[in-house]
């Protein structure tokens, strides 16, 4: 972890698009098993959300 707490890490994309969350970053978010991201490209880097369950249906079916 850096000074101001942020990550820096590698992992890699699966075949199948499976995505490795390093540890870190899951115990960080609070990410459990199932929980929902929302990916966000901005440029040319991708950004995560971890989305609240209260909310999650709002994102369903959403497209750009």
């Amino acid at each position: 972890m850096g000074p101001k707490g942020g990550f820096s890490g590698l992992t890699n994309v699966h075949d199948d698009g499976a995505i490795i969350i390093p540890a870190q970053v899951r115990s960080r978010l609070g990410l459990k098993p199932h929980d929902h991201l929302l990916f966000q490209l901005k440029g040319e880097h991708i950004i995560a959300y971890k989305v609240r369950d209260e909310v999650k249906g709002y994102y369903v079916g959403v497209r750009e």
